[in-house]
């Protein structure tokens, strides 16, 4: 798969240890594409901007703020969101589907 086949994939993530994690496995999968977001500051404007194929959001205590950002990218963008907490609750979950974030689950 060439780069310019390659899906465009944004990692939103804080943490440079785990984005770099990730980055790396996902560039040895073949896929050129990755780009990492460090903060959630304008979030949906930089998502928008560079028009990715697919979202993997990585958040170790997602709040109602992040929530609605998520609401905001899926409605404007309509892409697959993944999204991986540390800690959730039940209704938190069902808020982040209903969002239209296509997964979320624990680390």
């Amino acid at each position: 798969m060439g780069a310019e086949s390659s899906p465009k994939i944004i990692i939103v993530d804080e943490s440079p240890i785990r984005a770099a994690i990730l980055e790396e496995g996902l560039r040895e999968a073949s896929f050129a594409g990755v780009v990492h977001i460090s903060e959630m500051q304008s979030l949906l404007a930089r998502i928008y901007a560079l028009d990715p194929d697919a979202i993997l959001i990585d958040l170790e205590n997602p709040s109602r703020d992040v929530l609605e950002q998520m609401l905001q990218v899926s409605r404007a963008l309509r892409r697959p969101i993944a999204m991986f907490v540390d800690q959730s609750d039940a209704a938190s979950i069902q808020a982040f589907v209903d969002a239209g974030v296509s997964a979320s689950n624990p680390l």
